[in-house]
């Protein structure tokens, strides 16, 4: 049986630098990550209290182009998985919350009610190998060109590090980031995008490593 847990009362900066980058490690299977740069916004913003579910990070921002696309990640929430058990929407919370989740306009509340909403991955944070994990948010800007034809496309999904070296859970962790893809597409002329159809290759791609 697994030895329980308990939360680390004191994080100094070496400690939660250390936890931090056995997370941002992961973030090579997006792009080659800015480590000085996630590394300072977690320790900035410090470790979850112990009655907290989360807590948001600060500003922290990496693009990366290379030709036709731009990707940009930017690290976000820090769960406290010591309580991600008790974290899940049941009963009328989680009726009322689905047609907030599908309708919502916020992108970083949007990933964290999927989140909320799924017992699995729940667990899987809950029985992790550290305190806490990570939620990141991708951004794809890519151009897509078919002869004198250019469309703008825009995929948005969350990341999600956490720390489990359990493959089934890291197959798992892979597929719900696909299914919470987002596509887009822009409107000409306009400084604006639509809601755009995700195809099945984007999303097999979506969690590539660039070359």
């Amino acid at each position: 049986m697994k030895k329980s847990k308990s939360y680390i009362k004191t994080l100094d900066r070496i400690k939660v630098s250390n936890l931090a980058g056995r997370l941002i490690r992961d973030i090579e299977r997006i792009i080659p990550p800015d480590t000085d740069l996630f590394h300072e916004a977690v320790i900035v913003a410090g470790a979850p209290e112990a009655t907290q579910s989360l807590h948001y990070l600060p500003f922290n921002r990496q693009v990366l182009a290379d030709a036709d696309m731009t990707t940009t990640l930017s690290l976000v929430v820090l769960f406290n998985n010591l309580r991600m058990d008790r974290f899940f929407l049941s009963g009328f919370r989680e009726w009322i919350s689905r047609p907030v989740f599908k309708f919502s306009f916020n992108v970083m509340d949007r990933f964290i009610r999927a989140i909320r909403l799924d017992h699995r991955l729940l667990r899987i944070m809950a029985t992790a190998d550290g305190e806490f994990s990570i939620m990141g948010i991708v951004q794809r800007d890519e151009i897509q060109r078919k002869r004198f034809f250019k469309r703008r496309c825009r995929f948005l999904h969350p990341l999600l590090l956490i720390p489990t070296t359990d493959a089934a859970s890291q197959d798992y962790l892979v597929e719900f980031e696909r299914r919470q893809t987002i596509g887009k597409i822009k409107i000409p002329l306009l400084p604006l995008y639509r809601k755009g159809p995700t195809p099945l290759h984007e999303k097999a791609s979506i969690v590539t490593p660039l070359k």
